[in-house]
């Protein structure tokens, strides 16, 4: 009895930590208020952080729950292009907050496209999804 109490106990601080960490990376890094800057949609800061700690919870009880949707393709194909676009701004903005796309573009001397390297690494992080829930 007292194992199984011990073990909860170190999952639970295990996923206190690491969720403090991540919140702790967005937060420092201003994440959310710079992808609202980015797009114009500073008035939404506050239903951008609603839907990001709700999708965070989602997906954790998702993952450690052995139910699954059965959706058509069609569907799958419309979630993947939103969670496409989600991720792609997110990277996006993480990116740019770190400055990563101006520091290459300068080491390779490209600075005329990197509108092409920002508008590829969408479409990857599009395609990517749409092949993880497609074909994963």
């Amino acid at each position: 009895m007292l194992n199984k109490v011990l073990i909860i106990l170190l999952s639970l601080s295990g996923g206190v930590v690491a969720g403090g960490a991540l919140a702790a990376f967005i937060t420092l890094l201003q994440l959310l208020p710079r992808l609202t800057q980015v797009t114009n949609t500073r008035k939404y800061v506050r239903l951008y952080q609603y839907i990001f700690t709700i999708g965070s919870l989602a997906s954790t009880i998702m993952y450690f729950s052995s139910y699954h949707f059965n959706l058509k393709r069609s569907v799958v194909i419309i979630v993947g292009i939103f969670i496409g676009i989600f991720i792609g701004s997110f990277s996006s903005a993480l990116a740019e907050v770190l400055n990563v796309i101006p520091v290459l573009a300068k080491k390779f001397k490209i600075k005329n496209e990197i509108k092409y390297i920002i508008y590829v690494l969408a479409l990857g992080k599009v395609l990517g999804s749409l092949y993880f829930f497609l074909y994963y």
